[in-house]
């Protein structure tokens, strides 16, 4: 492990800005009840089972998605009710004239309102010039009236066929597994920073690693969405407060207590392009081992060039940078900057927003972030299972030194008694959690006390009382 000195000014400073990222978990099991209505009658509508098939039941399926992209933390489960035939007509502008109007919906007497977090309808009729989208969700629940009463429930609608075994996104429906994760409290999409004309731009949809970007060449949402839902915890993310080497595992891997994400706080915000609103103010780090969900095939990962040929695209394995905006829109926003901004195969994608396929840190290559003195650098990949990145964070100047090599703590994580090792005397130990709050300090000799910290992710400092010297050190308490 390379280690570096720090001073305490830093150490307590680095805190103030962790985990902005609002933690709003979407957990356990998520109800869904299916309603498809049948306008057309015309025998051409997608079967029943079909939707069973491609929610619950296929090896492709949301469900099997979700688990995975969850680490099993959260499942779908639910109805797909019969056809509704004898309905009132669409009309209307937009959503209305797309799907059933909201007092429609939540008034079918067969379906028990109060048990479910989610409504999908699937509409099928045969009337041209709609401009109907393949689907539309809202980003939170919206209140019903309902004759189980007044209730919420997130919405969903769908004009789109289910793919067996499964399209381009190995799941059976790419649209039903982006708009899903739409209804789970993003209203945003995955977008990228990449270089159009030499000039930075933000490109929509951007990130082909994510289901709630083009998805084209991974599934799983980005290691900011994972942790704002909860399905990453303060186990698996390590934010950098210190020149170091770090392991990042794969990120579609279900690998409780490793890291899969580390978040560099910056000391200074990063504006790529001053044109547009967006500022980064943290960097998400992960690490696609493209398995799973994730994997693709060859043909699938190549890119067409603007002269149609194809960049093979062929070693995809690398550090994905996500840069994180949470001023500009009042919700933190992620965005994968591109590493390989010139055209991609030295020609530039035929479809522009693919431009990102190429987009990670690759094995021996350096990223010096703008307007900071924060250098990163892929020092070893073992493909499918992790990288080691070496990270170097700003020196700094102060009147304490912190060391991060003298005093040692076992175990971690810890579920009672913390061993303190290393020092020549007592030891001062001031605790703090992640938004730099001071949680406990003691003068010990040999252990610590944690069993009444709740669970989570803690910085200490520790200072050697015959030696003055300082250390800084993490630590996950169970």
């Amino acid at each position: 492990m390379l280690k570096t000195h720090l001073t305490l000014a830093f150490v307590i400073l680095s805190f103030s800005l962790i985990s902005q990222v609002t933690v709003n978990p979407v957990l356990d099991t998520q109800k869904l009840a299916i309603l498809p209505f049948d306008y057309a009658q015309d025998g051409t509508e997608i079967p029943q089972s079909d939707i069973e098939t491609g929610f619950f039941t296929s090896s492709n399926s949301m469900k099997a998605f979700y688990e995975e992209a969850s680490y099993g933390k959260m499942t779908i489960d639910g109805t797909v009710y019969p056809y509704r035939t004898n309905q009132p007509p669409l009309f209307g502008t937009g959503y209305t004239n797309c799907y059933p109007v909201d007092s429609v919906i939540a008034n079918q007497p067969d379906v028990d309102y109060s048990i479910i977090d989610n409504i999908i309808l699937f509409a099928h009729d045969t009337v041209s010039g709609k401009s109907c989208g393949a689907g539309n969700s809202s980003s939170e629940k919206l209140p019903f009236t309902t004759p189980d009463g007044q209730l919420e429930f997130r919405r969903s609608g769908f004009r789109t066929e289910f793919y067996f075994p499964n399209d381009f996104s190995n799941t059976t429906s790419s649209t039903i597994a982006h708009e899903l994760m739409h209804s789970f409290g993003n209203g945003f999409h995955s977008n990228s920073y990449v270089k159009e004309n030499g000039e930075w731009k933000v490109q929509g949809y951007g990130n082909v690693f994510d289901i709630l970007g083009l998805r084209s060449q991974a599934s799983h949402p980005c290691s900011m969405l994972k942790h704002k839902l909860g399905w990453l915890t303060d186990n698996e993310i390590e934010t950098v407060v210190e020149s170091d080497t770090f392991r990042i595992y794969a990120l579609e891997q279900t690998l409780p207590g490793q890291t899969q994400s580390l978040i560099i706080e910056l000391p200074n915000q990063v504006d790529l392009q001053p044109n547009d609103t967006f500022k980064f103010d943290r960097l998400y780090l992960e690490y696609r081992g493209l398995t799973g969900f994730d994997s693709r095939t060859a043909l699938q990962r190549r890119v067409r060039l603007k002269d149609n040929t194809y960049y093979p695209n062929d070693n995809p394995h690398g550090l994905s940078v996500i840069g994180v905006d949470c001023e500009s829109m009042g919700e933190c926003l992620p965005m994968l900057i591109d590493m390989h901004p010139d055209p991609i195969g030295g020609i530039g994608a035929s479809y522009f927003p693919h431009e990102a396929s190429d987009a990670p840190l690759k094995l021996n290559e350096t990223y010096d972030v703008e307007n900071n003195q924060i250098s990163m650098e892929v020092v070893n990949v073992s493909e499918g299972n992790y990288i080691d990145v070496y990270i170097s964070m700003p020196s700094n100047t102060g009147t304490e030194t912190v060391k991060s090599n003298d005093i040692k703590v076992y175990p971690t994580p810890v579920k009672n008694i913390l061993n303190i090792e290393g020092h020549e005397g007592r030891v001062s130990v001031d605790v703090y959690d992640m938004y730099g709050k001071l949680i406990l300090s003691e003068i010990t000799s040999k252990t610590l006390d944690v069993s009444d910290l709740a669970s989570g992710m803690y910085i200490l400092v520790m200072k050697d009382l015959t030696t003055n010297e300082q250390t800084q050190k993490r630590i996950i308490k169970n």
